[in-house]
């Protein structure tokens, strides 16, 4: 599987959730590892320093461009792949185009909002795609507003909202800790794409 983190817009999450959601699969037995496609490299310098600090990563991240992007023909259905995409540019076509799906991370801003709807008006019908809400503050209006307008305009979303935490700005560049709700993201993710119509394989 191939789950590609894109928006956009800059500073939403995409690494962060990228390096969580490989987390949450690898804790599950699952074979993971983070593509990073960003010409930042965050995903990357997120890899190197958590090494330093004695606490590395427990799957791999790899460069991405072009070329590595192409490659998919001998993953298996137990390897997933998390790539984090950069805000635009044939690379984010080309992450886009080779997804088995793809994630559009987004805080509960209005100017989030407009640029996930953005990033998901790209994104072929053919490939089924998402709005995660992350760094959310779910007492607030401002996230209520945002996610009622994205059921308001039908917008695929997860039912899974990550919360603006301290413990997950503070551990950047550190062995993810706790996955809060990045773990149940996960779950939603895996159970979509072992059953993307939501019923088990019967029809009525």
């Amino acid at each position: 599987m191939r789950i590609a983190l894109a928006n956009a817009k800059g500073g939403v999450a995409k690494t962060t959730s990228a390096i969580y959601l490989a987390s949450a699969a690898t804790r599950r037995g699952i074979n993971a590892r983070v593509l990073d496609a960003d010409p930042q490299s965050s995903a990357s310098l997120w890899k190197d320093m958590a090494e330093e600090s004695g606490e590395p990563l427990d799957f791999d991240v790899t460069p991405a461009n072009m070329s590595t992007l192409r490659r998919t023909g001998d993953m298996s259905t137990d390897e997933w792949e998390f790539v984090d995409a950069p805000p635009s540019g044939p690379v984010l076509a080309r992450a886009i185009e080779t997804a088995d799906m793809v994630i559009v991370p987004a805080s509960d801003s209005p100017l989030d909002l407009q640029q996930a709807w953005s990033t998901m008006g790209t994104i072929p019908d053919s490939i089924p795609a998402a709005v995660l809400i992350v760094r959310a503050e779910t007492n607030t209006r401002a996230f209520e507003q945002v996610r009622d307008a994205l059921d308001e305009q039908e917008t695929p979303r997860f039912d899974t909202v990550v919360r603006k935490r301290q413990d997950v700005k503070m551990g950047l560049n550190h062995r993810p800790d706790k996955l809060w709700e990045y773990a149940e993201a996960f779950d939603e993710l895996k159970r979509f794409m072992t059953d993307p119509t939501g019923e088990d394989g019967n029809e009525e």
